[in-house]
């Protein structure tokens, strides 16, 4: 009996490593297909604009100064958007600004949208940072998907943090 039920809950979790997480009041979902992610919050910006925050957790990590990091994911949301997703964009990056280390329009969950990988530095802990971030739109709601790391633990996470990317689809 014992070892059903050790059967039964390993299963169950397993299948919660990979369902899709629906984001809720849009047709759209992801998931995290290697696992080891757990919600953190909903920040409700205004009426239209929500952010929901993943962190990384299946282990420590930590930086080449020994300081602990904490890999996220944000995607911010913004409903009775009209507006073109570039100037989303523009409007999002004169708010945080970064370098641009690549940009890509292919592979995106929607025909309209621009995926970037790119890096800043944090002037609050002298840190640099890395990330993978795309934006694309779903009738009038406009979307950001942001996976983030330190710059020195980046190349840890770069297929993690494309494998989730990949994993976002428009339900139809």
């Amino acid at each position: 009996m014992k070892k059903t039920i050790v059967w039964l809950l390993f299963l169950l979790v397993g299948q919660l490593c990979f369902a899709q997480i629906h984001i809720p009041d849009t047709r759209v979902s992801f998931q995290f297909p290697n696992g080891g992610w757990k919600y953190l919050e909903t920040q409700q910006l205004d009426d239209n604009t929500v952010i929901y925050l993943y962190s990384y957790c299946a282990k420590v990590v930590t930086d080449s100064k020994g300081d602990t990091i904490l890999p996220f994911l944000r995607i911010y949301v913004k409903q009775n958007y009209t507006s073109s997703i570039y100037n989303l964009i523009f409007s999002r990056s004169t708010t945080q600004p970064f370098q641009t280390l690549d940009e890509y329009m292919t592979g995106l969950p929607a025909s309209e949208g621009m995926g970037y990988v790119g890096a800043y530095e944090s002037y609050s802990d002298n840190k640099d940072y890395k990330f993978r971030m795309i934006y694309f739109k779903d009738k009038n709601t406009a979307f950001e998907f942001r996976t983030e790391t330190t710059f020195d633990t980046y190349d840890a996470f770069d297929k993690e943090f494309n494998d989730i990317m990949q994993t976002i689809v428009i339900e139809k």
